[in-house]
């Protein structure tokens, strides 16, 4: 179909009326103050929550951080907060069997939800799963462990761009469904006493570029119970490169300082 004339829309368009009208700073601020107001929920982790100001919907946080260093650990314990909160988070545990996901929460089991059976590679299906976790449950949290079960890395042409379309539908989704989504990522290979930051995400950069926050975690290699997290960027406080020290206390992380 050929295009209209520009002349042709400049009359029609005049009238204009739709929901994705243009409309003026003022009245889309009139806009915005008609609609709910946003409430941070918080991670209850003092340090963490000053750098972050709480978590609010339409967020993407990416959580990375060496193999073995603490993701999943860190993950769950914002579950347990959240849950005591009366915040459900629906879960993606494509790393670990439902069976150990379960069994590394420490005492009393929190209460969120997940999916009975896992589908990898389906942006599809896993956008189904999260309405379904609203409808069923209204859910405001979706924790995914990891970015790489989403795609088909060997049917992958451009990695570094394909991986930011998934990414920007993430984050897409995040705003038309009104919740928060955290998404661990897989880190390059680093010496175990390099600081990692977020420019060691494996694969692409988009990660970074496209997500509201990067999150990364690494363990004190000189200890046993001792990590790192450091808030890499935050663009809604403006927070970069703050380091918060943890112990692993009864099975769940702890702060101890910040840096």
């Amino acid at each position: 179909m050929k295009p209209k004339a520009t002349s042709e829309l400049l009359v029609e368009l005049s009238e204009y009326a739709g929901t994705d009208k243009i409309v003026t700073s003022y009245d889309m601020k009139s806009i915005i103050n008609q609609q709910p107001k946003v409430i941070p929920v918080m991670s209850r982790l003092p340090q963490l929550d000053k750098c972050t100001d709480g978590f609010i919907p339409g967020e993407l946080i990416a959580i990375s951080g060496p193999r073995k260093a603490g993701k999943t650990l860190f993950a769950q314990t914002l579950t347990t907060n959240f849950a005591k909160q009366e915040i459900l988070s629906l879960w993606f545990s494509f790393e670990l069997p439902a069976r150990e996901f379960i069994n590394r929460f420490p005492g009393e089991l929190p209460v969120f939800v997940m999916p009975s059976k896992l589908k990898a590679n389906s942006l599809d299906w896993l956008r189904e799963r999260i309405i379904e976790g609203l409808a069923k449950f209204g859910i405001k949290m979706v924790f995914i462990d990891h970015l790489h079960f989403l795609f088909d890395l060997a049917k992958m042409r451009n990695t570094s761009i394909e991986i930011g379309q998934v990414i920007r539908t993430l984050k897409t989704l995040a705003i038309e469904l009104n919740i928060t989504i955290f998404l661990m990522c897989h880190m390059q290979k680093l010496d175990p006493y390099q600081e990692p930051s977020d420019d060691n995400i494996r694969d692409s950069s988009f990660v970074s570029q496209e997500s509201d926050a990067g999150i990364m975690i690494w363990r004190d290699v000189k200890t046993e119970n001792e990590a790192w997290v450091k808030v890499c960027f935050h663009r809604r406080t403006g927070v970069l490169e703050k380091k918060i020290r943890y112990l692993k206390v009864n099975g769940l992380l702890q702060e101890a300082a910040v840096v």
